[in-house]
């Protein structure tokens, strides 16, 4: 058929790297040189190619990667619901705190401005007494407003704790 004869194991020894005392050394023949004689042997001298084909192996599917918005859509949410669940507690503490705040605020700016303050002294009022008298009740509804907005905040986080 044809006069020529191709060595496999040459083909082989020829193109894989070997280990030489220094080091690894580079193949005789490249993969690229390899594939054009293979395409040279095979189309021009219509010869069989020596060497087995390599198998080709398929890479399985994989879910799509999504984006980070995507993929930290659920730890999202839960982190967002439990925000809320806390929202009556963390008002009803913020309340508490700017009251208290708020009280020793006025009683530093009086005490250092007036010396000889003494809270709820004897100072002159020049509101009429009906006017004294609405002012209490306005205070007083106002504290209980707060108090009411407090205490349902805390039964409503008492009652979650409960049920968990």
């Amino acid at each position: 058929m044809s006069k020529f004869i191709i060595n496999a194991e040459a083909l082989i020894k020829y193109s894989n790297p070997t280990k030489g005392q220094s080091g690894w050394i580079q193949p005789k023949l490249s993969a690229r040189q390899i594939q054009v004689f293979k395409k040279h042997v095979t189309r021009n001298l219509k010869m069989e190619w020596p060497l087995p084909e390599k198998e080709k192996k398929l890479n399985p599917e994989r879910p799509s990667k999504l984006t980070g918005w995507e993929r930290n859509l659920a730890p999202r949410q839960k982190k967002i619901q439990e925000s809320v669940a806390n929202m009556p507690k963390l008002i009803a503490e913020k309340l508490k705190a700017s009251i208290e705040k708020k009280k020793k605020d006025t009683d530093n700016i009086l005490t250092s401005l007036i010396p000889n303050y003494l809270p709820m002294g004897p100072y002159g009022n020049n509101d009429t007494p009906k006017v004294m008298a609405l002012r209490k009740i306005a205070k007083k509804e106002k504290e209980l407003k707060r108090e009411k907005l407090i205490a349902l905040a805390s039964a409503k986080t008492s009652k979650k704790n409960k049920t968990k």
